[in-house]
């Protein structure tokens, strides 16, 4: 959590060191598409959101800087028998930072960057059993590649579609105990987030 508020508090210094004009703040929101992605196989993609404050801010030519503050939702889907589904959910805040470029000034924008992620609550639900269960040994922090594209529909509203390439590995490795109670040593399979999100932006 501290590191969180690290980020947050240098964020917001960025912020301040451009100056207080030429800031747009607004508000945001969207639909996310996540999956689960192992060393061998990927999930089904399990439909989310996130919503949340943005911020924005012209640099020099056709780029611009933007980030975000929101609570975002992901996770992925398994199919099992009999109709049966695991479904796995993450809650995060998350820290989106993307730089925009805008060929020629025209409304339509390409997108790249990065994100961290707070974890909040990381748990699996088996559909045929209302009782979700929480997941051990989870990294509490998150964070992974950005990129998109998108379009602005006048002064206020942005329209955006993003790939969220996770690069933490969700599970840390730990320790776990044999039959005999003997402590072993357990390297945890790479698992990390893959999301696509169609995001909605207002700004005053």
């Amino acid at each position: 959590m501290v590191a969180f508020i690290g980020v947050v508090l240098f964020l917001s210094a960025s912020w301040d060191g451009y100056g207080q004009t030429g800031i747009r703040i607004g508000i945001t929101g969207g639909v996310n598409a996540g999956q689960l992605k192992n060393s061998i196989n990927l999930t089904d993609r399990l439909w989310k959101y996130n919503a949340g404050l943005a911020f924005a801010k012209p640099l020099s030519g056709d780029f611009s800087l933007t980030s975000e503050l929101v609570y975002s939702k992901q996770g992925g889907s398994i199919d099992g028998s009999q109709s049966n589904k695991l479904l796995t959910h993450f809650d995060y805040i998350a820290l989106p930072v993307l730089v925009r470029f805008r060929p020629g000034g025209k409304n339509i924008f390409l997108q790249a960057g990065g994100k961290f992620g707070y974890l909040l609550k990381g748990e699996r639900l088996n559909t045929n059993n209302s009782s979700p269960n929480d997941i051990p040994h989870l990294r509490q922090w998150d964070a992974g590649a950005l990129a998109g594209l998108g379009y602005r529909l006048g002064n206020h509203i942005v329209v955006d579609v993003r790939y969220y390439h996770g690069l933490a590995p969700l599970i840390k490795d730990h320790w776990i105990l044999d039959g005999d109670l003997n402590p072993i040593f357990y390297g945890a399979d790479r698992l990390v987030h893959r999301v696509w999100s169609m995001n909605l932006t207002y700004y005053l």
